[in-house]
């Protein structure tokens, strides 16, 4: 199996895109958990990646590295450090811990001083954006619960924040169709993670139940969970400790990775997928 694997990989351009869930293009090899495409190879990343040493030119992974619990994350890292080729980048995109601080704070500062029923929307929003995913016990959340309401006053706010992912979620749960529902996942290329928080607003999944703590501990492990947060100091230590050099911090739209408009992979329509997350690149 894992030798039909690498042929299918080498089949493919020297870019490689690690826990990819709907977000891919057919140009890069494209890896994930689970496979939802023919386009995508099924394998667990968290085992040694399935590829030679100095084998490609660019890995990419978005929301990715913070659902890695924090002891196995240099592993992680230095892995993709083997399979890159010297002088190649890679790009990293995490919830930006910085960022969610500096807004929590400033919410805070205007529920403190000037009080009110949008101040406390905001505050409600940004502390489900700091807490929500890693301490939630069920799939989806208090995200999903937020995002399913309708009538929303700070809806521009929270859609600012979330950015295309956000405002596609929220209007699928506006709608009384799955098979519409279904069909925006499709459309906008959603993670694995979010297909389970769309699925959750419509029905239980099915499966054995074998108690609570038999529940609990399935969901924790099941990779929803953020087991880690970043901020640009952790990460380029990270990424200086398992070898990388030139790190730098970039936006949505600004890559060093050639002809990276063309791929749509955090912009898509010219509309970042996460505009307030973390975008880092090095090289090897």
């Amino acid at each position: 199996m894992l030798n039909k694997k690498k042929s299918q990989l080498n089949r493919k351009k020297r870019l490689l895109n690690l826990g990819c869930g709907n977000k891919f293009h057919e140009d890069w090899i494209n890896i994930d958990l689970i496979s939802y495409s023919k386009h995508v190879v099924q394998y667990n990343i968290l085992k040694k990646i399935p590829l030679p040493d100095d084998f490609v030119e660019v890995v990419y992974h978005s929301q990715v590295l913070e659902h890695i619990p924090k002891d196995k994350s240099e592993y992680f890292i230095k892995e993709c450090y083997r399979v890159l080729q010297p002088g190649g980048i890679i790009r990293i995109v995490v919830p930006d811990l910085e960022n969610i601080i500096q807004e929590y704070c400033r919410i805070l500062k205007e529920c403190l001083e000037k009080p009110s029923a949008l101040t406390r929307a905001n505050y409600e929003w940004i502390t489900i954006e700091l807490f929500d995913q890693m301490i939630r016990n069920q799939t989806g959340g208090l995200m999903k619960e937020y995002l399913s309401r309708e009538n929303l006053i700070n809806k521009k706010y929270v859609l600012e924040r979330s950015g295309a992912v956000g405002e596609y979620i929220n209007k699928s749960f506006q709608k009384s169709n799955l098979d519409k529902i279904k069909d925006k996942i499709e459309e906008v290329g959603y993670s694995v993670t979010l297909r389970k928080i769309l699925k959750s607003g419509y029905g239980t999944i099915k499966g054995k139940i074998f108690g609570e703590k038999y529940k609990l501990g399935n969901f924790r492990l099941s990779g929803e969970v953020h087991m880690w947060m970043y901020d640009r100091f952790s990460l380029t230590e990270l990424l200086t400790k398992s070898g990388f050099q030139e790190i730098k911090v970039k936006s949505p739209f600004d890559s060093d990775i050639p002809n990276w408009e063309d791929y749509q992979l955090d912009v898509k329509n010219g509309k970042p997928y996460d505009p307030t997350s973390l975008f880092v690149e090095a090289r090897k």
